[in-house]
């Protein structure tokens, strides 16, 4: 499945192709020391392995959760990726299919969108551009009735895409990700903002 925007292309993982430039992000410290429980891959073999295992969950995909490369139109090469997945640790309470919201705001749906993307492409609209078309993906095609993004409090630059983005700051959780500290933010459809290239 592939998506075109104004400046980005969004498709699958090429594990071999693209693997040279997802080191620019899954090898770098500045991006991996916002990621949970992940660490910078320090060959391109781990970067290899890391996309094979993308482009896997990708075709046993059955509900839409997976991993887009993002490609620069301009430059030709990947400079980030856009995932949408189950938010970690909440598995348990998504299978009980509870009707009513639970603490912290989070409903039972626990979509979670989240990106990635190469410092030297920080700052310019990327993230916010694949992000809005992803969620625009969730609610139009997949029917998500909400997403939740995550971050560390201290990640200003995560956090500007979100609000971008139209999300809601929903306070502080200790929910999902081994109990760490996030700040929680949430998305209708009715709030989403699209942002093209800036």
């Amino acid at each position: 499945m592939q998506f075109e925007t104004q400046r980005l292309i969004l498709r699958d993982w090429y594990p071999r192709e693209d693997a040279r430039y997802a080191m620019d992000i899954f090898g770098d410290e500045r991006v991996m020391a916002w990621v949970e429980g992940d660490v910078r891959d320090g060959s391109m073999r781990q970067v290899q392995a890391r996309l094979q295992r993308y482009a896997e969950q990708t075709k046993r995909s059955k509900d839409g959760m997976r991993s887009w490369a993002v490609v620069q139109k301009d430059i030709g090469r990947v400079i980030g990726n856009v995932v949408l997945c189950w938010l970690p640790d909440m598995e348990e309470v998504r299978k009980q299919h509870t009707p009513e919201p639970i603490e912290d705001g989070m409903s039972t749906d626990f979509v979670e969108i989240g990106w990635h993307f190469r410092p030297s492409s920080w700052g310019f609209g990327y993230a916010t551009e694949a992000a809005g078309c992803i969620a625009r993906h969730s609610f139009e095609t997949l029917d998500v009735p909400m997403l939740l993004a995550v971050t560390q409090p201290d990640n200003r630059r995560s956090i500007a895409v979100m609000e971008k983005l139209g999300m809601q700051y929903g306070g502080i959780t200790t929910r999902c990700y081994g109990g760490r500290v996030l700040s929680l933010y949430t998305l209708k459809a009715s709030g989403l903002r699209l942002a093209e290239a800036e």
